[in-house]
């Protein structure tokens, strides 16, 4: 079908396709894009002209048919839930969507700002995008917008987060543009008015309270709509966003997994995205593999798969020690641009492309299994990443000799990644010295001594005292185990200015799922005390044997002088 875009300027505008444009907008949207389909190109051209001399724009033919515009301009395919509240906006002012992961949600919004940003005339109308970081704003919404944009042809320019289009005078006008929305940063969402506002709220879980009751400030008028949208928080309770989908006046339209076409078989278009097509745009979605993966890896009840899968807001939420969406965050911090990928290193085990900088500080934690059960785990730290470097189960994680050695292979390759890093500290190595991690401890720092090796080996027993006097200003942990989460909590605490880790986290999901586990309680002292691990597995949770070992290599714990001596 021939679109709005495709009509040259200038074209005759006659009186009976202006008449034919007002008779389409009396009907309803469903109707009108049957009849738009069955016109021929020369019809369709005058109806475009007559609607740009009506209504100021060719597509207003679309101006509450957000669906109709996504179809027969974009030539996206919408499925069914998007198609409710993208319509919805055309009734209600504000509709909130609380939404599983990967529910097409990020490209639904994309096609919402162009529709937003076209059927107004220039100059009327504004779009403007929000989300908690900048990253979120231009790496995930904005490109689905310019891949839209660009497929379908349309008249302005697009840059980073930014639609212009020229206005009756010619002049670039903004249309649309993206903004982020840290807690701290109130000022970005005042000043926001236009006749036709659209505010498309992503990650709608991360908006802060001072930010999201700002945007109820800007929608005034009959013009103003809102769409807020993301994933429920996973840790945190009676979030704006959970206000939001209470409110009686907003409409809610939640997504669950279990909604999404792979698990209900929905047929809704080939993926214009992809090049060549040939698939449902529901290759790219959640599916029922991911599902089970995350249940069986976070457990049924946990509030991630209650966030994750069943789009709903976390319930009975206990205290956690690391809230599972700073973990997320330090999952998905950017890689700096400056420093050396490890792959360029010419380190033949170094082949990941993240980044190090030169005399980075290399540390390794390792969690030896109780008994020969559970799993041993060699985490590592260089400068601000953090990974996991090696994970085995099996009886022979009862010998102290075979684990040592398996630690060893570790050592070595971080000795070598601090020669070519130039790092003037050792490596230092801290050992879980519970059970036979204490035999661990003494084989690595015999070895040490024998020149096998030259790295520093720390035996950390996790059931002492800190043997720090307790600071009344922090969370005053009690054993050193509390110390290493509540250390390893600060580290992966974001920033509240800038959104921003300590730390970067590379790690596999299980690790994920491990670090977020743990609860906070207090004890009748007042200290700071970390879930054991046996009242882990009552619950249902896997031992964190990998957040263990990954948490171990930048633990600095206080180490007793006569103890030090015997390992050095």
């Amino acid at each position: 079908m021939l679109t709005p875009a495709q009509v040259p300027e200038g074209d005759q505008r006659s009186l009976i396709a202006r008449q034919m444009f007002h008779d389409l907008m009396d009907i309803p949207p469903e109707e009108r894009r049957l009849l738009l389909e069955d016109l021929t190109e020369d019809e369709a051209r005058h109806l475009y002209a007559a609607a740009f001399t009506v209504a100021g724009t060719s597509f207003a033919i679309w101006v509450d048919d957000p669906v109709g515009f996504c179809e027969q301009v974009l030539g996206a395919a919408v499925w069914s839930t998007p198609r409710r509240f993208m319509q919805a906006l055309t009734t209600h002012k504000q509709v909130a969507v609380p939404s599983c992961f990967g529910s097409s949600k990020t490209f639904s919004c994309g096609q919402l700002v162009l529709w937003a940003s076209l059927v107004h005339p220039v100059g009327t109308t504004t779009v403007v995008t929000l989300a908690p970081l900048w990253r979120q704003v231009a790496r995930q919404l904005w490109p689905e917008v310019r891949a839209a944009h660009t497929r379908a042809g349309l008249p302005g320019t697009i840059d980073m987060a930014q639609y212009k289009m020229p206005n009756a005078l010619g002049l670039d006008t903004v249309v649309a543009y993206g903004i982020a929305a840290a807690p701290t940063n109130e000022a970005a969402v005042q000043g926001i008015h236009a006749a036709n506002l659209l505010l498309v709220v992503e990650e709608a879980g991360g908006i802060a309270h001072a930010i999201g009751d700002n945007l109820a400030g800007l929608l005034v008028g009959d013009g103003a709509r809102m769409v807020a949208i993301g994933n429920p928080p996973t840790d945190e309770p009676n979030t704006w966003f959970e206000k939001l989908c209470r409110d009686p006046e907003v409409l809610t339209i939640p997504i669950s997994a279990y909604d999404t076409p792979n698990l209900t078989g929905e047929w809704f278009g080939e993926c214009a995205s992809c090049p060549g097509g040939g698939h449902s745009p529901a290759k790219h979605m959640v599916d029922r593999a991911w599902i089970e993966r995350t249940i069986r890896v976070h457990g049924p009840r946990s509030n991630y798969v209650r966030a994750k899968i069943e789009a709903k807001f976390p319930k009975g939420l206990a205290n956690v020690v690391i809230p599972a969406d700073w973990v997320e965050l330090a999952v998905h911090q950017e890689e700096p641009e400056t420093g050396i990928r490890l792959c360029d290193l010419g380190l033949a085990d170094e082949t990941a492309e993240w980044r190090v900088h030169e005399g980075a500080w290399v540390r390794l934690g390792v969690d030896v299994a109780a008994d020969g059960g559970d799993e041993l785990v060699v985490g590592r730290i260089v400068g601000d990443l953090m990974t996991i470097e090696h994970t085995s189960s099996g009886p022979e994680n009862a010998d102290p000799m075979q684990v040592a050695g398996l630690v060893l292979t570790q050592i070595h390759r971080a000795e070598a990644l601090r020669l070519r890093l130039g790092t003037a500290a050792r490596v230092r190595v801290k050992v879980d010295a519970i059970g036979i991690g204490w035999g661990v401890a003494g084989i690595l720092a015999a070895w040490g001594r024998d020149g096998v090796h030259d790295a520093e080996i720390i035996a950390v027993v996790v059931s002492e005292a800190t043997g720090r006097e307790p600071d009344e200003a922090t969370m005053r942990p009690w054993r050193k185990r509390d110390e290493m989460w509540v250390a390893g909590r600060v580290l992966i605490q974001p920033d509240a200015a800038t959104g921003l880790c300590r730390v970067r986290l590379r790690v596999d999901e299980m690790t994920q799922a491990q670090l977020a586990g743990p609860k906070l309680s207090t004890n009748s002292s007042g200290y700071s005390v970390v879930e054991p691990k046996k009242d882990q597995k009552a619950r249902g949770l896997s031992s964190p044997d990998r957040a263990e070992g990954l948490l171990l290599a930048p633990y600095e714990p206080a180490v007793d002088e006569d103890e030090a001596r015997l390992l050095v």
